[in-house]
């Protein structure tokens, strides 16, 4: 009750702050409402309490405007004052035994072995996992409704006895039993289904309290298979709101409640790690509030402050972890310092058929200055795709060469590495430098000869996939280290190339577009530099929605663009038929494609091919033996082929729209004009089509980002797991961007004092276990 009168106070200065004339109106009714409502206060102290602001507000509308708000401001105070006092709470009793944070769950009550496995399947192995389980949902089981008001649809309890019961037998299967509950007001039909152990308890004359939803049925109230509490006098029963979790075959709710009940006692004992400062700054309820408000939240207004506080938890570990580190790379000084003349990268330049645009001369010019620094670079290059990123990391390349240094060049496919192989070794070679590819395929007896010359130094620039991470792979003095794709490698790939060298630096590429936010988050431990400009003479690429019912049409335009000499992708979603998908698929419509378009070689591509296979279908393609490749999205990433000017992308709702981006990326590669079309169903839903229109009119891979993110959500949209990054239990990174925000610049500030986790062990301890599978940076704390 006092939720609800604190509730409508803050109502009323809301209306005031906003310059709502009508609060005036509706002010004497909202302060009648209270005072005739105010018996139903039921928390100590509190029916004294809310009297001082009845009395407090009675004049408000016969004071002058500066007393009136002064008094709105004071009113203000006192409600978030009363709110901390009645409407939070935490474990004050003391439990009879402490356990530590990581004891096995099955040593908790009500666990045991065989649901300790149960528990398991949701991920919680520990006293710790469980601190931080969230419910999915919650019910609030706090108000009780007469049955003459109970509402249809609507959820709540009701208070009543038992003054008739029948069973009735429908087949073998099938038990339903009826009792009528009566309270002052009205009756209500309680129905089970086939659980007999219910008439032991609801006997005639038996009151009870029922919770569940509200149906009518017949001209009659019913409650289907509600939960229920026998009472002795209506007083004994608990209002409370109860968790939702999250559940897996053989737990149920009453079990992982009494579970939870257990698993929060133990919150006594905790002690806070975020430090006070952030506590204060960003309203933050205390360790111990914030999991009981999780948990068991003794009001709504408790669980949502629960709820922001640990977003605001996992935000700030977050960024201190990742800025921590990014200081501790800064304080690693060199060796020596990297000298570059810059000679070597004219003589590329003028090399090049083409100018620079502004963009990749202003980001070589930022890693420029990184390399050359007596600190190493942990460097982020963001591009669109076709936006030109390999040429400006192969001017770095050049200049780490030119000061005496290796590079390391980790791609995430071979088809993608001998790409990047051909390009890099033909424009490198001419300036002297020494090229070489290793991947997995490449032949046992070249492999020990590039080893042994890397080793010696005779190799300036290899280029490979994680056949360079292996552990017999030595370098004779890995300066610079370039990861294309980085989201395709976690971060243990990452760090095993980082150890062949001493201090190397590294430049990470994406031509997946991240949101700033995502950029922020998931790389806040490395600068970014941005190429937001496409190279000059492009057209933009033609996207075009195109319904089933005009395959031919489509077709027709496929055949004239082949005319010309160009080529064309087409794009599925499945390798082969499902039995549970009604999809078209890579496999039959290879067969279908070859009839269609009998003129020309068709190629086919798929993940299940070997290496071997893939390199060989995309060499044909690449060198026009085959005029279509019929493909999944095994091209999404890396496919460079000038003369496609066509690609026809089927089911296209079945893809992000981040990856759809990606594969349009496979054409528009040359000055011709080239198209993206995707082939809609008209079964298919019109909030679908609404975003796959957005897509068709939107080129800039950020704002197509920005929708995905919306869309998909952060974890389908970025692989989580990927990176070394724990998934987010709380933050919705594309609805907690302010979230973020604020936990890093306080970070930043926290530390700016050197000290500063030095002083905080809490802290400091926290860290380390949050991070300890994950995060292998954070191992400089």
């Amino acid at each position: 009750m006092i939720e609800d009168i604190l509730n409508t106070f803050e109502y009323i200065i809301q209306l005031k702050e906003k310059n709502i004339k009508t609060w005036e109106d509706i002010f004497p009714s909202f302060y009648n409402l209270v005072k005739n409502n105010i018996s139903e206060i039921t928390e100590i102290g509190a029916l004294e309490d809310i009297k001082k602001i009845l009395a407090y507000v009675k004049p408000l509308k016969l004071l002058p405007e500066d007393r009136r708000e002064q008094r709105l401001k004071g009113l203000k105070e006192s409600i978030r004052e009363l709110k901390e006092k009645y409407l939070i709470d935490e474990i004050t009793e003391r439990p009879e035994k402490e356990l530590a944070l990581f004891t096995d769950i099955k040593y908790i009550k009500h666990v045991g072995t065989k649901r300790a496995e149960l528990l398991k399947r949701l991920n919680i192995s520990s006293l710790y996992d469980f601190f931080y389980f969230p419910p999915r949902d919650y019910e609030d089981r706090r108000k009780v409704t007469k049955i003459f008001s109970a509402k249809e649809n609507e959820k709540g309890v009701i208070i009543g006895k038992v003054i008739n019961y029948e069973e009735l037998k429908i087949n073998e299967g099938l038990i339903i039993l009826n009792f009528s509950v009566a309270d002052d007001t009205g009756v209500i039909i309680v129905t089970f289904f086939n659980q007999g152990y219910v008439k032991s308890y609801l006997k005639k004359g038996v009151k009870a309290a029922f919770y569940g939803k509200i149906e009518f049925s017949y001209g009659l109230k019913q409650m289907k298979s509600p939960d229920f509490q026998i009472l002795e006098k209506e007083e004994d029963f608990k209002k409370e709101i109860l968790p939702i979790y999250p559940l897996t075959t053989g737990l149920f709710q009453t079990t992982m409640r009494n579970i939870a009940k257990e698993v929060i006692k133990q919150t006594f004992f905790l002690e806070d790690f975020i430090p006070d400062e952030f506590l204060k700054e960003f309203n933050m309820l205390s360790l111990k509030k914030r999991l009981k408000g999780l948990h068991f939240p003794l009001s709504l207004y408790h669980k949502d402050r629960a709820l922001c506080s640990l977003k605001y938890e996992e935000a700030i570990l977050f960024e201190i972890a990742i800025l921590y580190v990014k200081l501790k790379v800064k304080e690693t000084k060199r060796v020596e310092q990297k000298d570059i003349e810059g000679k070597l990268s004219q003589k590329f330049i003028e090399s090049l058929n083409f100018k620079l645009t502004d963009a990749q001369k202003r980001c070589y010019e930022e890693i420029k200055r990184d390399l050359m620094s007596p600190y190493p670079m942990n460097r982020l290059l963001q591009g669109d795709v076709g936006s030109g990123k390999t040429v400006v990391s192969e001017l770095a390349i050049v200049d780490v060469c030119e000061a005496g240094y290796q590079v390391a060049v980790m791609v995430p496919t071979s088809v993608l590495a001998k790409q990047q192989f051909q390009r890099i070794s033909k424009d490198l070679t001419s300036l002297g430098l020494k090229v070489e590819l290793l991947i997995g395929e490449t032949k046992e007896n070249e492999k020990i000869s590039i080893k042994e010359r890397l080793k010696l130094g005779q190799i300036d620039v290899v280029i490979g996939t994680h056949a360079i991470i292996q552990q017999d792979v030595e370098f004779k003095k890995l300066g610079f280290i370039v990861i294309d794709e980085q989201h395709r490698f976690g971060v243990n790939q990452r760090l095993e190339l980082i150890k062949k060298g001493t201090h190397p630096d590294i430049l990470v590429m994406t031509a997946t577009p991240i949101p700033r936010t995502l950029a922020m988050t998931f790389y806040g431990d490395l600068d970014v530099s941005l190429i937001d400009e496409m190279p000059k003479g492009r057209k933009p690429i033609k996207t075009i929605l195109v319904s089933q019912a005009n395959q031919n049409s489509l077709y027709e335009f496929v055949q004239q663009e082949l005319k010309q000499g160009n080529q064309a992708f087409f794009i599925y979603p499945l390798i082969e038929e499902s039995e549970t998908l009604d999809l078209k698929n890579a496999t039959d419509m290879y067969e279908k494609l070859k009839e269609t378009f009998k003129e020309y070689n068709v190629g086919l591509l798929h993940g299940r091919f070997s290496a071997s296979e893939k390199n060989d279908v995309m060499d044909k393609f690449f060198n026009k033996e085959y005029n279509i490749l019929v493909a999944t999205s095994v091209v999404e990433v890396g496919i460079d082929v000038p003369d496609a000017t066509v690609i026809v992308i089927e089911h296209p709702d079945r893809f992000g729209l981040s990856q759809l981006h990606q594969l349009r990326g496979r054409v528009g590669r040359s000055k011709k004009q080239s198209y993206c079309f995707l082939v809609i169903d008209e079964k298919m839903n019109y909030e679908t089509k609404q975003k796959l229109s957005a897509f068709a009119k939107t080129k800039d891979g950020f704002k197509v980002a920005e929708i995905d993110l919306k869309w998909r959500g952060p974890g389908k949209f970025f692989g989580l797991e990927q990176h070394g990054i724990p998934e987010f239990k709380f933050l919705d990174l594309s609805e907690d961007i302010l979230i973020i925000e604020n936990s890093r610049k306080k970070a930043e500030n926290f530390l700016e004092n050197p000290l500063a986790l030095e002083h905080s062990e809490k802290l400091k301890k926290e860290l380390k276990f949050k991070y300890r599978n994950s995060l292998e940076l954070i191992n400089v704390l």
